[in-house]
């Protein structure tokens, strides 16, 4: 797909982002995109070469959008909470990674492509974590989870379904796995 990128394609996107905060994606077909999108099936394959390739455009196309305005902080804490409130912000990255990862696939490239989660891995490794990549991988997809479940986590303990207080007590629990930085 060119820089600029052509409406149909764009619509194709879209229409992903809709269809897969809803269904997994796995009950999904290409046609269905197509429907939802308003093209045809042909027009959708001149641009993407399969249904897994859409998808795979589709979340670069929102991890870079929702950390286009996110910096890379130092404590591994305001990077989570970071993280957080941009997942927070577009809720279709997260539900489709976590449909994904129920399914199966393998989102590592995903998550390690993440700004985010780079910033976090670089966090870790400067306090001498042994595999920092790992850890942020598991922070991030803990945080997928704790923005996907917040709502029924905070409804059970009755709290209001959007309180961040659960956003903030999972980012201070994720940053314990961190040695204290040394001086």
């Amino acid at each position: 797909m060119s820089s600029e990128a052509e409406p149909a394609a764009v619509a194709l996107l879209d229409a992903v982002e809709r269809i897969f905060t809803t269904e997994a994606p796995s009950t999904v077909s290409m046609r269905t995109i197509t429907k939802e999108a308003g093209c045809s099936l042909g027009l959708a394959y001149n641009y993407f070469a399969s249904k897994d390739e859409l998808i795979g455009a589709a979340l670069d196309r929102m991890a870079k959008r929702i950390t286009a305005d996110a910096t890379s902080p130092d404590d591994p804490r305001e990077a989570l909470l970071a993280l957080l409130d941009s997942m927070q912000a577009d809720a279709a990255f997260p539900r489709l990674v976590t449909w994904l990862i129920l399914e199966g696939h393998d989102v590592s490239s995903v998550m390690n492509g993440h700004p985010l989660m780079q910033s976090v891995a670089a966090i870790a490794a400067e306090r001498g974590v042994k595999d920092p990549v790992t850890l942020a991988m598991t922070m991030g997809l803990l945080a997928i989870g704790t923005f996907t479940y917040g709502p029924l986590l905070n409804g059970a303990v009755g709290r209001e379904p959007d309180d961040g207080r659960l956003l903030e007590s999972a980012a201070v629990m994720f940053t314990a796995c961190f040695p204290p930085p040394t001086d």
